[in-house]
């Protein structure tokens, strides 16, 4: 969809009564925004290491554009999005280099430098496209739109492995180098990616663990371990149910006072939204609509899977009972072994039916 259509539908959406708000926020994620954060991940996780966080970058981004055009249209006060395209690409560029910085540091360091060299080299230019894709080249260059062959990535330079990429004099050499053999300019992370393949760049993952975790008191390094372990055994048994079973028991998911607490999921790194929405059997964005408003009733699960509000109950207490069998095979199976922990021990107890009905 071009600008002026994307921005068309932005404008209907806002001005729209309820029906025609929800048609065009649903054409607005589906036409305009899936296919432009799905353009942008790809471009930018590239790399083996980082492909596995994909599908969760485009959750993600597509919940935050969501959100934020809610808030639009409920707070009239807010500034307004003046682009909408670029806006989207901003967001994803966005989300995907606040996760490469956090998880790919050494990549970070490298485009930053980069950046900086192409917007301070007087051989050099950086600009961005309509849609705001930050796009490198040669000075003479400037304002052309990046190639779209795949050259950069088979293309083979004489450099010194340099895994660290601190050695500036190197790169400094080597990008005036690259763009003179391509004969044509390339947006900013393609650049890193031809960058970090010729210097020998190691793009080793940073694991976090989340600080809910670290924050329990006298929790020791084997009883987060036994954790994890409970909770990835737990996503397997949940894994093993029925589809209309994980979902009428997934999208009501509670804890003991009554909260949501399937974002533990995603937060605990057991399964991301993108795996939660495939166990569900709905797409990303489908659920990324109503992941704010979890959990969800029993009527408005019966509406999704086309089941009355008793059957969606028989379904969770059917998925329930075959969790606590599952549970107490695998206590027999490990004699003597544990399987509940410290929090989120509430996902655990929620999911296995020691929470609210």
């Amino acid at each position: 969809m071009p600008h002026e259509s994307a921005d068309a539908a932005l404008h209907a959406y806002l001005a729209g009564n309820d029906a025609e708000a929800e048609w065009q926020l649903a054409r607005i994620l589906d036409e305009v925004a899936l296919p432009l954060v799905r353009r942008v991940v790809g471009s930018v996780c590239r790399e083996p290491a980082a492909a596995g966080d994909a599908e969760d970058l485009v959750a993600d981004t597509l919940t935050d554009l969501l959100r934020r055009l809610r808030d639009l249209r409920d707070d009239r006060t807010q500034p307004p999005i003046e682009d909408l395209r670029r806006y989207i690409v901003t967001s994803a560029y966005n989300r995907c280099h606040e996760r490469l910085r956090r998880h790919f540091p050494a990549r970070n360091r490298l485009r930053n430098q980069l950046q900086y060299l192409c917007g301070h080299d007087p051989r050099l230019a950086i600009w961005r496209t309509a849609d705001g894709v930050m796009v490198c080249g040669l000075r003479a260059w400037l304002g052309r739109e990046a190639r779209a062959d795949g050259r950069a990535e088979e293309l083979c330079l004489a450099a010194c492995s340099d895994p660290s990429a601190e050695n500036r004099a190197q790169i400094v050499k080597l990008v005036p180098a690259l763009f003179r053999e391509l004969g044509g300019p390339l947006d900013l992370d393609t650049l890193v990616a031809t960058m970090a393949r010729l210097i020998g760049l190691e793009q080793q993952r940073v694991v976090e663990v989340p600080l809910e975790l670290l924050a329990q008191p006298g929790a020791a390094a084997d009883s987060m371990l036994e954790l994890r372990v409970s909770l990835r055994e737990l996503w397997a048994d949940v894994r093993r149910l029925a589809p209309k079973q994980r979902a009428a028991l997934l999208l009501n998911l509670r804890d003991v006072q009554g909260r949501e607490c399937l974002s533990l999921l995603p937060l605990t790194r057991t399964a991301t939204l993108a795996e939660i929405a495939a166990a569900v059997e709905m797409p990303p964005g489908e659920l990324a609509k109503l992941w704010n408003g979890l959990p969800l009733s029993d009527a408005q699960i019966g509406t999704l899977l086309g089941a009355t509000q008793r059957q969606v109950i028989k379904l969770r207490s059917l998925a329930r009972e075959r969790l606590r069998r599952m549970e107490k095979a695998r206590v027999r199976q490990n004699a003597g072994g544990e399987t509940d922990f410290p929090a989120p021990a509430d996902l655990v107890s929620a999911a296995r039916g020691r929470g609210p009905r």
